[in-house]
């Protein structure tokens, strides 16, 4: 190898230790007192460097693996994942409300976000976007110098991408830790997706305030309009949003909105985004100043929207779903049916004075009764629609006598009996159970429609016992109505039910009574679609419960009691069937010596649609009771005036005969077989008429008073007129014949009651009343 005279080497001063220690020389820039020194500090400075910067990796190393220990992961379907607003749609299609959880958020693809709207996204949060990789390093070192000076943390850095994965993966703590979390993620996400993808996700993800998540939801809470329909300044006023939307909002605070607005238009300009005259054109446009839609909790005909909620819910919906599942409901709403149900509910007009502290109550249910679909729903006067306690649904009464066609002559029918079979209103004891008509008079032989039309209970239960109450039971059940074991009593006849029922079962009850005897379950909702536009299907149960010749002849029967009975209040120029119910106060001590009743039903049905009606007090007290309601007074004229405007665009039509209807046999007296009853027989006054009885419009029919209304003399309210203009217009007594009032003389020459036998054949076990329900004692309703 060849000499190197000056003693270095490529690897510096180290080779000097192999040289000659004889070599005498004066000092030089060679000599070991001065070659020795300098190296060695040079390398001591670099050891401390390496050193350093080794000790300084390493802290990294761990600290970057203690913070992105658990890190999320950047998983796809949780970043596609939205929480998506449901949309709730009436019969024809149009949207009545949307639903949504905190976020009400509608995703739309970028295409369908105008580009104007997507560069004012840029100007406000991220010009760079399209530069970096998720991560901005000028933006960085900018918002630091520009905090420094300001003495305050006034800008920020985070890029759009960075955004994205802290409001899909992480806290929103202002730490260390998270940042370089939402870094690492944010490179990661750059590296998976494109930035199509980014700022599709970004712009439906963002929240805009009141409650509005996305660009759309924004679009149609700020501007009532879709984001493809956003102007130039309203883009940028919603891109303004998002960096404080507390703030920032042009409802609370449009000073600050109007100069941030006009700050990313400036931005925009400045950028070649748009024109300067383009600019200042949209500054001159002000701000919106209310909200559009609904706000949280609340939607109009908040009734109706509960119960579709409720609906969905046993139908196996979660809430998640439907609040967040971007879902396409479609209902069977009528908008002027439901409407008329709260201008009617809501008029104070149509109810009676009572205590201020606690309104009368009422509440309403309508069903087209061939689909099983509800057209309108009544929760309450003046429900506001923030799911509270919706009473045509949740309420649980007694219906009192308006459930006797549903236990009692709806099965008679069915059984074979006939309207004009004779029965006997008289005092009867059913082995200690003995029920009495409201007025305590007995009429004698009556037949079977008399019965019904006047409300007569002890007919109704003796009739219930004759045919045996199973048969009744099992309609009732048949039909919706929520009957335990502890109903099977004979007071059930009369209304007697332990945990009550609602308008809409009880609408729904009457629904194959006027539908040729078909039961359609009531139903709201009438198609479902998912976000991904699959229609989900919903089932019904329809069933033949009764044939057509015994529901034509239980109509014909409830017509009679509209016409010229209890029910007389719901007549209008199209033909009514219907039955009144009306329970009296508990019978404890807090009600003693007090005069009025608890509940009031109308349930009621047109060739069309059915109805029923409910009044009373959601707490009753000693204090707040019906002191002038039953069934045949408000709550008719309720019905009435609500089905004739439903109804006001529709054909007046009769109640048609089946074609397959059979002419019932010839009547016969029915029992109790040891009445004296032949001396008082007479001819049945036979069916009424089942077309219209007033074409050009109801008029009052007045009738003898059978003791069941206590004003029964009160004329008919319409809706064009009050009941103290409206003349009463009276005609001959001769729609029905009123049975004469009867009594059995005994020999003491009091009243005596008759002991009814046991006609069923077989040991009857449940022919006594239970002590908790309120069964209507009287035929008031």
């Amino acid at each position: 190898m060849g000499e190197n005279p000056r003693g270095t080497s490529c690897r510096g001063g180290t080779h000097r230790m192999f040289q000659t220690p004889d070599r005498k020389e004066g000092p030089s820039r060679d000599s070991p007192s001065t070659d020795k020194g300098k190296p060695s500090k040079f390398r001591r400075w670099l050891q401390v460097v390496a050193v350093i910067t080794l000790f300084i990796l390493l802290v990294g190393i761990g600290t970057l693996t203690y913070f992105l220990n658990d890190c999320p992961e950047l998983n796809a379907e949780t970043l596609g994942s939205l929480e998506a607003t449901s949309f709730v749609y009436d019969k024809d299609g149009e949207l009545i409300t949307v639903l949504h959880g905190e976020q009400n958020r509608i995703p739309i693809s970028l295409d369908s976000i105008p580009l104007m709207m997507q560069n004012a996204m840029l100007a406000a949060e991220d010009l760079r976007f399209y530069d970096h990789q998720g991560v901005d390093f000028r933006a960085i070192l900018r918002a630091l110098v520009t905090n420094f000076q300001d003495g305050r943390y006034s800008q920020g850095a985070s890029t759009i991408t960075q955004q994205l994965v802290k409001n899909t993966f992480l806290s929103t703590e202002k730490t260390i830790k998270r940042k370089i979390q939402e870094a690492f993620l944010a490179y990661r996400l750059e590296s998976r997706f494109s930035k199509h993808q980014i700022l599709e996700l970004y712009l439906n993800r963002i929240y805009f305030g009141h409650s509005a998540y996305g660009v759309q939801a924004a679009a149609q809470t700020y501007f009532g309009k879709d984001a493809s329909m956003l102007n130039l300044a309203e883009a940028a006023m919603i891109a303004s949003i998002p960096r404080r939307p507390g703030y920032y909002s042009p409802i609370t605070n449009p000073d600050a909105v109007l100069e941030r607005r006009n700050l990313i238009l400036s931005i925009m300009s400045k950028n070649n985004m748009i024109s300067t005259a383009q600019a200042e054109e949209a500054k001159k446009e002000a701000l919106p100043h209310q909200i559009h839609g609904v706000t949280q909790g609340r939607y109009p005909y908040g009734a109706f929207v509960d119960y579709v909620i409720n609906e969905l819910s046993n139908h196996g919906y979660s809430e998640d779903q439907v609040f967040r599942g971007g879902l396409k409901i479609y209902t069977s709403l009528d908008r002027k049916v439901q409407q008329r149900i709260e201008d009617v509910m809501n008029d104070d007009s149509n109810y009676p004075p009572g205590p201020s502290d606690q309104p009368v109550q009422a509440s309403v249910a309508i069903i087209d009764h061939k689909t099983g679909e509800i057209k309108g729903l009544g929760g309450g006067r003046n429900y506001d629609g923030r799911r509270s306690f919706n009473r045509a649904t949740q309420l649980r009464r007694q219906p009192g006598s308006a459930l006797k066609p549903i236990v009692v002559y709806g099965p008679a029918m069915e059984a074979g009996y006939t309207p004009d079979d004779i029965l006997v209103d008289a005092p009867i004891d059913f082995d200690g159970y003995s029920p009495g008509n409201y007025d305590n008079r007995y009429r004698g032989p009556v037949t079977i429609r008399e019965a019904v039309a006047y409300s007569l209970n002890v007919p109704a239960v003796y009739l219930f016992k004759l045919m045996g109450m199973e048969k009744g039971i099992q309609f009732a059940k048949n039909v919706g109505l929520p009957l335990t074991d502890q109903d099977r009593y004979l007071s059930l006849a009369l209304g007697g039910m332990t945990q009550g029922v609602s308008p809409l079962q009880m609408a729904g009850a009457y629904t194959p009574l006027s539908n040729m005897g078909t039961y359609v379950e009531p139903h709201a909702v009438t198609l479902v679609i998912d976000a991904q536009g699959k229609e989900l299907p919903i089932e019904y149960k329809t069933s033949q419960v009764m044939s057509s010749s015994a529901a034509y002849r239980t109509t014909q029967m409830l017509v009679s009691t509209v016409q010229s009975g209890t029910g007389y209040r719901a007549q209008m120029r199209h033909p009514v069937a219907g039955k009144t119910g009306t329970t009296e106060l508990p019978p404890t001590p807090e009600f003693k010596n007090l005069k009025g009743n608890k509940d009031a039903w109308f349930v009621g049905y047109t060739p069309k649609y059915t109805c029923a009606v409910w009044m009373g007090y959601d707490k009753t007290d000693n204090s707040h009771y019906l002191k002038q309601i039953y069934g045949g007074s408000y709550p008719a004229q309720m019905f009435r005036e609500i089905m004739n405007d439903a109804l006001q665009n529709e054909a007046v039509e009769a109640f048609h005969q089946p074609e397959d209807y059979e002419v019932a046999r010839a009547a016969k007296f029915i029992g109790p077989k040891n009445y004296d009853w032949s001396p008082r027989h007479r001819e049945s006054p036979g069916p009424p008429s089942m077309e219209p009885a007033h074409p050009e419009g109801a008029t009052e029919v007045i009738t003898p008073s059978t003791g069941d209304e206590p004003d029964r003399q009160t004329p008919l309210v319409d809706s064009e007129k009050s009941a103290k203009d409206k003349p009463v217009k009276k005609v001959p007594e001769t729609t029905i014949d009123v049975p004469p009032v009867v009594t059995t003389p005994s020999q003491d020459g009091n009243s005596r009651s008759i002991k009814e036998p046991d006609t069923s054949g077989k040991a009857q076990t449940t022919n006594h009343p239970p002590v908790t329900p309120e069964p209507d004692t009287g035929p008031k309703g």
